[in-house]
């Protein structure tokens, strides 16, 4: 009978610590992966860009704004290239929407699209691309009708990439706008676009986008923080590569750039890992001290009624080395991994943000009140002059 109160024990009571380590592992392999992106999205987002591009262009007779193509450098000729690229993307979801056999597709907006285009170059190039602002914002209106019609997801990204083509363009082309007016008039609406299509974008696109336009808008709430139109510009490329995904946002991080990440990682887990001490201190003790004392009983051989008792009820509490295992890998798995995407998140946005005038240190301690921004953004402005100052190679950008 004692053999089969022994062996009974043994399979309820706490097991061995290698069964935590055991169930650590295993638990921290069972982190499901995050919904795929969606290309139809990313498509979407380049096609609200060139949208956008083609109004800027219509509505303030303008090409500065526009990627330079050393063959097709003339506006005539740069207009055209464009129109040929609204086209293709808005063939593209029309065949995506008539696939899913949606009640409405874009066949209307290409018809609109396809009379764009300049025949012959005109004698006044400006004012013919002037002629079509009407036509162009048909487009936009008509595109953004039917998108929020049957496909929400897509409309969010079309009106991303055409909300950030105004902001950063819209400087360039008209010189009554400061860069800091566009930034703000925009900023808001793109963060929520941002955060919506952050799973359907490419690989930490979204976020890392998101956290290089805190960068900016809070730079330029600083005194002196003016950054020129150009340069509003040329961020608004580097972000549309990201977002269109063109670019992965890992192409431009570096060795060293990991090693930061993780050593972050590590830093903010320890400091979870004292809050949850501190705040749970007197469950751990109890729950360690019925542990050891069951270990004790283990050690001592300890046989009987009192021992059996004592391993099944830590058995009944999930006290076993294996429940201790699954509990903790399950947190940890969870916590390491939302903290690395952040992280890389972040590293990413210092990457590819460029800010030529960004705040002085003394405007970014934490007791300075020059600044009505939160602590951790200041935090992350002062990161990101480290940076900069570090590899000013990779941040400086190209005219």
């Amino acid at each position: 009978m004692a053999s089969t109160g022994d062996t009974k024990a043994t399979k309820n009571g706490p097991g061995t610590i290698s069964d935590a380590l055991t169930a650590f592992e295993a638990q921290a392999a069972k982190l499901p992966a995050g919904p795929a992106p969606d290309p139809n999205v990313a498509a979407a987002y380049t096609l609200g860009w060139a949208v956008g591009d083609a109004l800027t262009c219509a509505q303030y007779q303008a090409f500065g704004h526009l990627a330079k193509v050393p063959e097709f450098d003339a506006p005539a000729d740069q207009w055209n290239l464009l129109v040929n690229q609204i086209i293709s993307r808005c063939s593209r979801l029309n065949n995506h929407l008539q696939s899913t056999r949606a009640d409405f597709d874009l066949s209307a907006q290409l018809n609109t699209a396809a009379n764009l285009p300049l025949g012959s170059t005109p004698g006044d190039v400006k004012s013919a691309v002037g002629a079509k602002n009407a036509s162009a914002m048909d487009l936009h209106t008509g595109i953004l009708t039917v998108l929020w019609s049957v496909a929400p997801a897509l409309a969010r990204s079309y009106q991303l990439g055409h909300d950030m083509e105004q902001m950063c363009a819209t400087p360039v082309a008209d010189p009554s706008t400061t860069v800091a007016a566009s930034v703000k008039a925009h900023d808001t609406d793109l963060h929520r676009l941002l955060t919506a299509l952050a799973s359907k974008l490419p690989a930490n696109a979204a976020h890392a986008a998101d956290n290089s336009l805190r960068l900016w808008s809070a730079s330029l709430s600083a005194a002196g923080g003016e950054e020129s139109p150009e340069d509003l510009l040329g961020q608004g490329r580097r972000w549309h590569d990201v977002l269109a995904g063109e670019v992965s946002g890992k192409d431009g991080l570096r060795l060293t750039d990991y090693v930061a990440a993780a050593d972050s990682v590590a830093g903010k887990l320890w400091q979870t890992a004292r809050q949850v001490v501190a705040r749970f201190r007197v469950w751990l003790i109890v729950a360690v001290l019925v542990a050891a004392g069951g270990i004790a009983l283990l050690v001592v051989g300890t046989k009987g009624t009192i021992g059996a008792g004592i391993t099944a009820l830590l058995a009944t509490f999930g006290l076993t080395w294996k429940g201790i295992g699954e509990f903790f890998g399950r947190a940890a798995a969870n916590a390491e991994n939302q903290l690395w995407d952040a992280e890389i998140d972040w590293a990413i946005a210092y990457r590819f943000t460029v800010l030529r005038h960004p705040p002085a240190d003394s405007q970014l301690k934490p007791r300075s009140k020059a600044l009505t921004i939160d602590q951790p953004t200041k935090e992350h402005l002062l990161r990101y002059k480290q940076w900069k100052k570090n590899w000013p190679d990779v941040l400086t950008p190209s005219r």
